[in-house]
């Protein structure tokens, strides 16, 4: 699985807040660091790491949730315009069209960009919901009711993706493919969809001139079966990670009936394996 996204933010009490009070997360754990925040209706989880000098991150750079209805993504663009002061929020867009999606984007406190998305004008076409890996396709089972996330007007039903950057999606997706063993799906000519093939949620990969390499704390966790996968996930790597296209390979760290270790992509992103 894909099981988490990492965030960086300069504050972690000033983050939660605003992605509790935005985008409906939960926290499962909010005190510490890294805070641990859930959204009630998908399975990933969010880590919110602090660095107090964290560097502002670029818009494509951001984390993303749906809402079903177009409607209501007008009514979060009110909602945070509302209620920038209280939730420190900055850069806030007025809801736009781009890749079948119309969506709100903004900023939370801690440096990251966010975005409320919707596809319902995609997924009136029969195909909207079938094409490139079903990312279009609702996030959900079953509905949250408004009382879920009251006084808001819209209601964000699942935590559906993160992003990256990369200098060569070509070779990104063959990384992503052959060595994460991720599906990455050419969406556009200069984006993936990459995604685990049995969950929803996704990571969007964006070829760009350039970017900013971020730190180990900006990254997303892939689940292994057992430690025993991981050592051996370890070991292939560190044996092969030129011909891989490893660029840094951390030593791996064992705890009571678990174990973890990082690793960089070609173009510098940080990738955790863990079990």
């Amino acid at each position: 699985a894909i099981s988490a996204a990492h965030m960086e933010c300069r504050s972690i009490a000033e983050t939660v807040p605003a992605l509790c009070g935005t985008l409906a997360f939960e926290p499962l754990i909010e005190s510490g660091d890294p805070a641990t925040l859930k959204h009630p209706n998908t399975d990933w989880l969010l880590m919110v790491h602090e660095a107090p000098h964290a560097l502002d991150k670029e818009m494509h750079n951001h984390f993303g949730v749906r809402v079903a209805s177009t409607d209501e993504v007008d009514a979060a663009f009110s909602y945070l315009n509302a209620h920038q002061d209280t939730y420190r929020l900055s850069e806030l867009q007025s809801p736009a069209w781009s890749h079948g999606s119309y969506s709100v984007y903004f900023r939370e406190p801690g440096t990251n960009g966010l975005e409320i998305e919707c596809y319902e004008a995609v997924l009136r076409k029969e195909s909207g919901g079938t094409r490139l890996g079903g990312v279009r396709a609702p996030h959900w089972e079953t509905r949250l009711p408004p009382e879920r996330f009251p006084g808001r007007g819209y209601v964000p039903q699942a935590f559906t993706h993160g992003t990256l950057a990369c200098g060569d999606i070509s070779v990104s997706g063959r990384f992503y493919e052959e060595v994460l063993g991720l599906d990455a799906i050419r969406a556009y000519e200069r984006i993936l969809y990459v995604k685990h093939p049995d969950a929803r949620h996704y990571i969007v990969c964006g070829q760009r001139a350039s970017w900013t390499r971020h730190s180990r704390s900006f990254r997303f966790t892939l689940s292994l079966a057992s430690p025993d996968d991981v050592a051996e996930a370890h070991h292939w790597l560190a044996r092969s990670r030129t011909e891989l296209g490893v660029t840094e390979l951390d030593d791996m760290q064992t705890e009571e009936n678990s174990a973890h270790f990082l690793l960089a992509d070609p173009d510098g992103n940080w990738w955790e394996i863990r079990a």
